[in-house]
Order: C-alpha cells, then sequence, then structure tokens
C-alpha cells in the first residue's frame, strides 16, 4: 500500500517536472529568438546608417533615381 502511494507520487512528480522541462525549454527557446532577431535588426539598422543611403551614388534623391533609371535609352548617341 505504502510503495503504492510512492510510485503514484514518483509518476506525479515525474510528469510534473517533464512539464516545467518542456515548458522552461519553450520558454528559453522564444527568449533567445527574441533576442538574436532583435541583435539581428540593430546590427542591420547600424549597417544601413553606417553604409549610407540605399541608393545609386549618381542619385540625389529617390525620386531623381527612378526617373533616371526608367529613362528610355537613347541609341543615337551610342552610334
Amino acid at each position: 500500500m505504502i510503495i503504492a502511494e510512492a510510485l503514484d507520487t514518483l509518476q506525479a512528480l515525474l510528469i510534473a517536472g517533464g512539464i516545467w522541462l518542456i515548458v522552461g525549454g519553450i520558454t528559453l527557446l522564444l527568449a533567445l529568438t527574441l533576442t538574436l532577431l532583435g541583435l539581428y535588426g540593430l546590427i542591420r539598422v547600424a549597417w544601413r546608417a553606417l553604409r549610407g543611403p540605399d541608393r545609386p551614388a549618381w542619385a540625389r534623391s529617390r525620386t531623381a533615381a527612378r526617373r533616371y533609371a526608367r529613362r528610355e535609352p537613347d541609341y543615337e548617341e551610342a552610334a
């Protein structure tokens, strides 16, 4: 009788410990993932700030870059 109660208690403790282990692992995984995503975003922002704007050097603005890039080619000058 006492052994049966001890085994039931052991089973309950093992199940509770397993649940805590799984919940702790998921929590740690989420925390690590969010930390790494935050660091990645911070590094990207810093890199873009140091590198400068994301446009060609000959364009003074994004509008000018689009206008220059979409212009029809003039084949007469090349000939």
